[in-house]
């Protein structure tokens, strides 16, 4: 049976990718798709302005003044649960990759995640899915590989998301099985292009 929710969260979250990835108007994606072209070359617009931006080598001169509240905060999570699609506010464990990155980030740090202001996410919520976080302006494209991955950097790839505890090093919301669980950045996901992203 088809999940109908399920396919239009990953359908969504596909569209914000592709926007992102390719530097096209997310609007403009989903005109196209809506009226069966190609997704358009556009300028690119507020939601992938800063996806693969050039950055000096091993993203030195960036940091992020939040990386260490980030991953501190994220740390105090490891072992809880995973709950694909999870509302965080109904427990802790309750969310899946993207869901713990919201909480950590949005409501316990309290700054802003896509969609929301700071402060604003309350976790009663899923929250904005992967694909959005990798196309949102609101981070900063520092590289391609986890060993430049600060404390706080955000990892995302197509179909996963975790919180950098620093060099190759995250914690994520990996499973119903494992958990939410510390893991190397590089090799997690194996055919998808790894985005390391920071706080501005």
């Amino acid at each position: 049976m088809v999940n109908g929710p399920a396919v239009g969260i990953t359908a969504a979250g596909a569209l914000f990718v592709v926007a992102g990835i390719k530097g096209l108007s997310v609007t403009g994606v989903i005109q196209d798709v809506v009226t069966g072209k190609n997704p358009r070359t556009a300028i690119a617009n507020q939601f992938s302005s800063n996806v693969g931006a050039p950055v000096p080598a091993n993203g030195v001169g960036i940091t992020s003044p939040n990386g260490s509240a980030i991953a501190t905060d994220a740390m105090q999570y490891k072992g809880a649960g995973y709950v694909w699609g999870g509302a965080p506010a109904k427990g802790i464990g309750n969310w899946d990759c993207s869901s713990f990155a919201n909480w950590v980030c949005g409501h316990d740090v309290g700054l802003p995640i896509p969609g929301y202001n700071a402060g604003a996410y309350n976790g009663s919520s899923h929250g904005p899915v992967t694909g959005m976080w990798l196309a949102w302006s609101g981070l900063t494209t520092i590289g391609h590989d986890g060993s430049v991955a600060q404390a706080g950097d955000i990892c995302v790839w197509e179909t996963h998301m975790g919180i950098a505890l620093g060099p190759n090093e995250m914690i994520s919301a990996e499973n119903p099985t494992d958990g939410t669980q510390i893991s190397s950045i590089n090799g997690f996901i194996a055919g998808e292009l790894l985005f390391v992203r920071r706080y501005k």
